[in-house]
C-alpha cells in the first residue's frame, strides 16, 4: 500500500481549490467591464467535487459500479441468488448503475433499483435506459426506508447504510417488500475486533458520508433474525475487498502515469480524496478495525 501512496504522490502536484493552480486560487475573482456580460456562475464546489470523486469511482470499478471488483464481484454475489427472466431483483446500496445492468445484462432478471442519492439516481436512469423496462430506478429515505410490499423475489443489498439510516428499519422494509422464501444477499461494513478507537476512523466516515460508526456485527444478525430473516452464510468478505482495492488503484496509477499528469490538473481534489477514502478503508480492514461482511439469508414464510 506504501508504494501505492508514493506513485499518486509522484503524479499529482499540490494544486488549489478545484484543481486551480495556488496563486490563481487565492486571486480575487475578476470584474465583469461595463456593458460585457460578466462570466457564468460558478457551479457548486461540493457538487463539482461529488461529480469528480463519482468519475474516479466509476473508473476504478468500471461500467457504473461502486464497489471493489466491478461487474466481476457483483456478477458472484448475484449469482448466489436464483435469479431469472421471471424474478424481480430489489437492488439497493452503492451503485451507480453498473450492478444494475450486471444483473439484467448477464442474469436476465428484472431490477428494481432503489437510490436515495438524486446525482446517483439521475446517473443510473441514463445508464440502465437501454434496458427498458427491465431495470427502474426508485427512491427511497433511508431514514425511512419502504419499498413496494410483497413485490420482490429476492433482494441485494450492497452496503445498504451507507448513505445512512439503521440497520433495523433497513431489514424490516426488505422483509415487507419480499415475496415469502425470498433470498437475501447483504454486503456490509460492521464494527472489526481491533481496538474501538483507531487512528483515521472519524476521517474516513467523514469522507464516506457515513453519519456513525458501523454496527456491530452480531446486532446485524439479531436485526436480520427479528425482521424475519433466517440467516444462512455469515462470509468474512474483507480479504477479497482489499485485494481488489490494490488492484483497481495499482492499474489506475498505471493508466494515469501512461497518460501523462497534466490531464490531472482539475480532477486533483477528487482523485486524492477519492485515493485517501480508499487508502483508510483497506488500512482499516487489514488491521480489523472496521470488518466487512457477505450475509446470504431466507426470508421465513
Amino acid at each position: 500500500m506504501p508504494a501505492l501512496k508514493e506513485a499518486l504522490a509522484r503524479l499529482v502536484r499540490p494544486r488549489g481549490p478545484a484543481g486551480m493552480p495556488p496563486a490563481a486560487a487565492g486571486a480575487p475573482p475578476r470584474q465583469a467591464t461595463e456593458g460585457i456580460p460578466g462570466p457564468p456562475p460558478l457551479p457548486d464546489p461540493a457538487e463539482s467535487l461529488a461529480l469528480s470523486r463519482l468519475a474516479w469511482s466509476e473508473r476504478l470499478w468500471q461500467d457504473g459500479c461502486l464497489i471493489p471488483g466491478g461487474p466481476a464481484e457483483v456478477e458472484r454475489l448475484a449469482s448466489l441468488l436464483p435469479l431469472s427472466p421471471a424474478t424481480t431483483l430489489l437492488l439497493l446500496g452503492r451503485d451507480a448503475g453498473g450492478a444494475a445492468g450486471t444483473v439484467v445484462a448477464r442474469r436476465g432478471a428484472w431490477v428494481a433499483a432503489y437510490q436515495h442519492d438524486a446525482l446517483l439516481a439521475e446517473r443510473m436512469a441514463l445508464r440502465l435506459r437501454p434496458f427498458g423496462r427491465r431495470a427502474a430506478v426508485l427512491p427511497w429515505q433511508p431514514e425511512a426506508p419502504a419499498f413496494r410490499a410483497r413485490y420482490h423475489h429476492h433482494a441485494l443489498a450492497l452496503e445498504p447504510l451507507a448513505g445512512g439510516g439503521s440497520l433495523g428499519p433497513v431489514a424490516q422494509a426488505l422483509a415487507e417488500a419480499l415475496k415469502p422464501a425470498a433470498q437475501l444477499i447483504m454486503l456490509e461494513v460492521v464494527q472489526g475486533d481491533g481496538p474501538a478507537t483507531c487512528p483515521g476512523l472519524d476521517r474516513w466516515l467523514a469522507l464516506e458520508g457515513r453519519v456513525g460508526p458501523p454496527p456491530d456485527r452480531q446486532a446485524v444478525e439479531v436485526a436480520l433474525q427479528a425482521a424475519g430473516f433466517q440467516v444462512h452464510v455469515a462470509e468474512d468478505a474483507a480479504p477479497r475487498q482489499c485485494a481488489a482495492i490494490i488492484e483497481s488503484w495499482a492499474r489506475l496509477i498505471e493508466d494515469l502515469r501512461a497518460a501523462g499528469a497534466g490531464h490531472l490538473r482539475a480532477a486533483a481534489a477528487s482523485l486524492i480524496e477519492e485515493a485517501e477514502l480508499w487508502l483508510l478503508r483497506h488500512r482499516l480492514l487489514s488491521s480489523g478495525a472496521i470488518g466487512l461482511r457477505r450475509w446470504h439469508a431466507t426470508l421465513r414464510p
